[in-house]
């Protein structure tokens, strides 16, 4: 567990050791189990030296480990082109497991929720811009992935369904831009009007996840969005995991904006959403 604890702190790719010594010394990672291990280039190590001599020296060496081709592919290329062939991205922890990501993507929504508290604190509305939305991303996912923050710069497909999300022959950030010009430029939106808001909140989720621009996070980003235009209003926060619940709604309601601009299916969801949260706060406060 200590080898484990030392990934996620230090924002190494997994714990490294050495076997053999000379030309012959190879290094390896370990994932999330034991016995799993991958390489990785000298080239692009995180920790320094006199770092890992540091770590190394607080446990013992492996006493059976199973060396693995490295697992991830496109080592070669940015930070966001390097996954398994099962679409695990290259993260700090080296973890080849989706349970112990998604655990530890989860763990960041709390992140973000602290930062626009602090952003809901301030004297007047803030509108939200395109550097709020990295810096979003950034609390979301910034202890799990290196590409935090950034656009992505692969194209995207969801399962093995038909919903994909291509690379824009420009790149992420001129589509970001008219995103930002003809959307987030309307805010702060501070109105009386329930349906308004959640019309709105639909429109800004629903064309944030048509484009699509991180790596990893797109879902949690525009629930994290969402929530600050309703909390901006003195509404309540919606549960992030509500679209698990009501899946096959939600992925619909994010088809109909993707496909048709219709975001009233969504605008729908999120006033059930907010009913039901609003029942729980009655019933927890009387």
């Amino acid at each position: 567990m200590n080898r484990i604890k030392w990934r996620w702190e230090d924002r190494d790719f997994g714990f490294r050791f050495k076997r053999r010594s000379g030309r012959n010394v190879a290094e390896y990672y370990q994932a999330a189990q034991p016995g799993e291990f991958y390489t990785v280039p000298s080239d692009r190590r995180k920790l320094t030296k006199e770092k890992f001599e540091e770590l190394a020296a607080r446990g013992s060496f492996p006493t059976s480990p199973n060396v693995v081709v490295i697992p991830w592919q496109n080592y070669e290329r940015d930070w966001d082109w390097i996954e398994t062939r099962d679409g695990i991205c290259l993260n700090y922890a080296g973890c080849l497991h989706r349970e112990e990501i998604d655990r530890r993507e989860d763990e960041g929504v709390a992140r973000a929720m602290e930062l626009i508290l602090g952003l809901l604190s301030r004297p007047d509305p803030q509108p939200i811009n395109l550097p709020m939305l990295r810096q979003i991303h950034r609390a979301l996912l910034g202890e799990v992935y290196p590409f935090a923050g950034e656009w992505r710069s692969v194209s995207l497909h969801k399962g093995d369904g038909p919903t994909k999300w291509p690379l824009p022959p420009v790149g992420i950030q001129p589509v970001m831009e008219i995103f930002d010009r003809e959307v987030l430029s309307r805010t702060p939106v501070i109105s009386d009007d329930d349906h308004a808001l959640f019309l709105f909140a639909s429109e800004l989720m629903n064309e944030l996840l048509a484009i699509h621009p991180f790596r990893e996070g797109n879902g949690r980003a525009a629930f994290i969005l969402g929530n600050f235009i309703l909390m901006q209003n003195d509404l309540l926060p919606l549960d992030v995991y509500d679209q698990r619940r009501h899946q096959d709604a939600y992925y619909a309601a994010c088809e109909a904006g993707r496909l048709r601009k219709d975001y009233t299916p969504l605008a729908q969801l999120i006033a059930t959403w907010q009913a039901e949260a609003l029942n729980r706060w009655e019933d927890l406060n009387g």
